[in-house]
């Protein structure tokens, strides 16, 4: 009996083991403006904590190990950060991995639905992998993806996308490179924590110099 128990004690652990060691976290399912204590980031281990300033905290996901969002995997160079500012959900900023870069973009524009500006620019890419980008992101923002007919393997597209839902600023950022991989840079924040300059990368009031110079006010 006693060498039953101990062998039931061992399975009991190493299963608690196996389920605290493989948490996963996704970051679609966190609204700005929300208390923070109902997502719990200080108990995941999945992010490493920086309470140095009064009322801002910032939770840093490095590798972005165990995160996705809405089951798209994240660059793991770039990491994550989320910022709680005053107790509740100040910012998001993220990256999806470059292979996901267009399902992620995606996913953006579906969920903040037609943006308040954009910034288009040209991309020249592979004559090989031009086409398949071009068509995705025709489908996207077929207002703003055009062929440059002149050029067998170049495209203008939004660069970078702007919304502002009445609380909060969002903006995506889009860099496709000559050999045809897609980058891209995700960040919102409510208008309080970006006016109090709570965000680490962001500073109120907008340069002049920006595009967003009217829009973030």
């Amino acid at each position: 009996m006693m060498k039953k128990a101990r062998v039931l004690v061992l399975i009991f652990v190493v299963l608690i083991n196996i389920c605290c060691g493989n948490q996963s976290f996704d970051l679609s399912s966190v609204s700005l403006g929300e208390d923070a204590k109902k997502y719990d980031f200080e108990n995941k281990d999945l992010f490493l904590k920086d309470g140095a300033k009064a009322d801002i905290i910032q939770y840093y996901a490095d590798e972005n190990k165990g995160i996705t969002y809405g089951n798209i995997p994240l660059d793991n160079t770039m990491g994550t950060r989320i910022t709680v500012y005053k107790g509740k959900v100040g910012a998001l900023d993220t990256n999806a991995a470059e292979k996901s870069s267009l399902e992620f973009v995606e996913k953006i524009v579906k969920k903040n639905g037609n943006p308040t500006a954009s910034i288009t620019d040209k991309a020249t890419v592979d004559p090989k992998l031009v086409k398949p980008i071009f068509e995705k992101l025709k489908k996207l923002s077929p207002e703003k993806v055009s062929w440059n007919q002149n050029e067998k393997n170049s495209f203008t597209y939004p660069t970078s996308f702007f919304w502002d839902d009445g609380k909060n600023y969002s903006i995506l950022s889009i860099s496709i490179e000559d050999d045809g991989k897609i980058r891209n840079k995700y960040i919102s924040v409510t208008k309080e924590a970006y006016r109090n300059n709570a965000v680490f990368g962001l500073k109120y009031s907008t340069p002049p110099a920006s595009p967003w110079y009217k829009y973030m006010n």
